[in-house]
């Protein structure tokens, strides 16, 4: 009854117990790598929604103070072409004229405020200042596009090596989309929500 066990039995078990735990860890740890590379790409493009929002809302504001800040300019020039009508017709002491400047004077004030919530309408005149602002906010929204871009490409690649592949077949990890034409932020949603 007593039985001795070969050492090539024991080797064999030990080689296939070594061989189950090293695959399950390897597996495990690309498992891993999938999920993280997955949430780095939903972050990718959490930050372009956030740009594409932020974008909206800043350019949207400055062309109301724009709009304004020429509203505001066309009216103090009327004023002061009818204070230069009124002096003439009616000489410098007359009380007309005297309204009129403090109608003047308040849009003046005014157009002060103004400009000290948009520094950059003194300096650099509205249009200019529209432009930039426009620019500067559409390349936030290009370096976020190819960022996100370039989480899926990475992300796209990883699924489809090997070893990657056969768990992203088994946890149903699929391959994203690529951003690719004019960007409007509502149908960026919309696409992304449909690939996932």
């Amino acid at each position: 009854m007593n039985k001795r066990i070969s050492w090539g039995k024991v080797v064999t078990v030990a080689f296939v117990g070594f061989y189950l735990i090293s695959s399950f860890l390897y597996g495990l740890r690309t498992y891993n790598e999938l999920v993280d590379m997955e949430h780095f790409l939903e972050v990718a493009h959490g930050r372009l929604l956030v740009e594409m929002q932020r974008r909206e809302d800043v350019v949207s504001g400055c062309r109301s103070a724009v709009a304004l800040y020429a509203n505001m300019e066309g009216k103090l020039q009327d004023r002061l072409i009818e204070l230069h009508r009124l002096t003439k017709a009616h000489g410098t002491r007359a009380q007309i004229v005297k309204g009129e400047s403090m109608e003047i004077m308040k849009l003046v004030h005014e157009l002060d405020l103004l400009i000290e919530k948009y520094p950059g309408l003194k300096s650099k005149g509205p249009y200019v200042l529209l432009m930039e602002t426009m620019q500067q906010t559409g390349y936030q929204v290009i370096t976020e596009r190819l960022n996100f871009n370039n989480w899926t490409y990475n992300y796209n690649v990883t699924c489809h090596l090997f070893p990657h592949r056969i768990l992203a077949i088994v946890f149903g990890f699929r391959e994203q989309p690529f951003l690719q034409g004019p960007l409007d932020y509502a149908s960026l949603n919309n696409l992304l929500l449909k690939a996932n």
